[in-house]
């Protein structure tokens, strides 16, 4: 079995809902150029509140010490899961940019100068190298009613997306960066949810193709006391009154134009009218539809999608269609588009419990399941060949003492044939750490 290096970072904060190692972080962890970046809160001494930290090393550097940023300017206090940190990096110009502590808030952002992600030297890792506290993106109007901030590297740019509104009545919207003029394009709400919330399992860019591509749940809207009230925070409430229960369905669609038009799972062009305030892709549209799975089905949101090298799309979810909850492989193959369903054996999810990832190597043409116990405190890799249809599927690592869900650092999957895992560990007293895992992927195949 392969043995990761394991990195304990900091001491995760005690909170009673986690705010690190969430699913919907795009991202936490990432690589540019050969440094790891990663982001997280770390607990303030003698206080309830939290500090946003980043840390970085060099990952082709075995020697290289880690080094840590934490902005003392903002306490972060609000206990809800939703309250994530996200970081990006634009290769075109080395700015850094980190989006934190929202559950339908205004924007909170920072960005670097340019050039810092090139510049490892110890002196110039210093908060006074970041913008303060912004509300708005660079070159657009202030933002208002943010979730889940997402950012995705895209080449020498950089996409932003989140989602705008309450669950269950929610739309997400599309910036892309320009190291150019330093400044971000609003591309438009472009997928738009209506008595419903599109969940996206993530955004991905593909570079060969200039494609974004993204895959989503839908949640209906249910009718609580106060929807109604602009001034009621029930929305908030890390649990709300619409759950994981009113999820439905797998929906898919790609865009080679920076998101102005899109496509579905038939290659057909979809219809979007941008002229028109509030309207994009509607995320029930059928022709989005790439599996039918009714409501109370087991599906969970915001679970994970990797697109690989050559534009297969795989996903990864949970669904209960047959009596039994069961982690689902859904992958749409790049040579003729279209979509299979692959049912993982003997590994068991629960409906609402810890998610997890998955990433593709071309090389070894295997997907890597990277799944944490819905049950338990175990963590799990297990590898699925996918050179026929009944390729081999197995349980390649597992370990104890793991909590949080795992992030995966894509870039240093691609670049370095490198694992690399953000998740929360129990050290020898008992105290939960953020750490990182690295495993050589070549070592997992063994």
């Amino acid at each position: 079995m392969a043995i990761p290096s394991i990195t304990a970072l900091r001491d995760d904060p005690n909170t009673e809902h986690r705010l690190n190692a969430c699913a919907y972080q795009q991202s936490a962890i990432t690589t540019s150029g050969s440094i790891q970046y990663v982001a997280f809160y770390t607990p303030r001494e003698e206080s309830v509140s939290r500090r946003v930290t980043i840390a970085r090393h060099d990952l082709q550097d075995t020697s290289s010490n880690w080094q840590y940023l934490t902005f003392e300017d903002y306490d972060q206090t609000t206990d809800d899961g939703h309250n994530t940190i996200s970081i990006g990096i634009c290769a075109g110009d080395g700015t850094i940019h980190v989006s934190f502590d929202h559950h339908c808030d205004a924007l909170k952002y920072r960005i670097s100068r340019p050039g810092l992600a090139n510049d490892t030297s110890k002196s110039s890792w210093a908060a006074s190298n970041f913008s303060p506290i912004l509300d708005h993106l660079p070159g657009c109007d202030g933002l208002l009613d943010i979730t889940y901030p997402r950012f995705i590297p895209a080449a020498r740019e950089m996409y932003f997306e989140c989602r705008i509104g309450k669950a269950g009545a929610g739309s997400d919207v599309l910036y892309r960066y320009s190291p150019d003029t330093a400044q971000f394009v609003h591309l438009g709400t472009y997928l738009v949810g209506r008595q419903c919330n599109p969940y996206p399992n993530g955004i991905s860019y593909h570079l060969p193709t200039n494609s974004l591509h993204v895959t989503w749940t839908n949640r209906h809207f249910i009718e609580y006391e106060g929807a109604k009230d602009g001034a009621s925070t029930a929305h908030k409430a890390q649990a709300g009154p619409n759950g994981p229960e009113n999820n439905e369905g797998l929906y898919y669609a790609y865009s080679r134009d920076n998101g102005a038009t899109w496509n579905g799972p038939s290659q057909e062009s979809v219809t979007v009218q941008p002229a028109r305030p509030g309207t994009g892709l509607e995320s029930q549209d059928s022709q989005l539809l790439v599996r039918n799975i009714p409501r109370n089905s087991g599906i969970m949101n915001q679970e994970a999608q990797y697109v690989d090298s050559q534009g297969g799309v795989h996903v990864l979810n949970r669904e209960n269609t047959t009596g039994k909850e069961t982690w689902m492989h859904y992958y749409r193959s790049s040579s003729d588009n279209q979509w299979a369903f692959f049912a993982l054996p003997e590994i068991y999810p629960t409906p609402t419990g810890p998610r997890g990832k998955l990433v593709h190597s071309e090389k070894l043409n295997s997907v890597f399941f990277i799944l944490p116990s819905n049950t338990g405190n175990e963590l799990l890799i297990a590898r699925r060949s996918m050179t026929d249809i009944d390729g081999e599927f197995r349980v390649v690592w597992r370990d104890h003492g793991y909590s949080g869900e795992p992030l995966i650092d894509e870039e240093a999957f691609t670049k370095f044939e490198l694992l690399s895992v953000l998740i929360l560990r129990d050290d020898e007293d008992g105290k939960r750490k953020v750490t990182v895992l690295q495993f050589d992927i070549n070592e997992l195949a063994q």
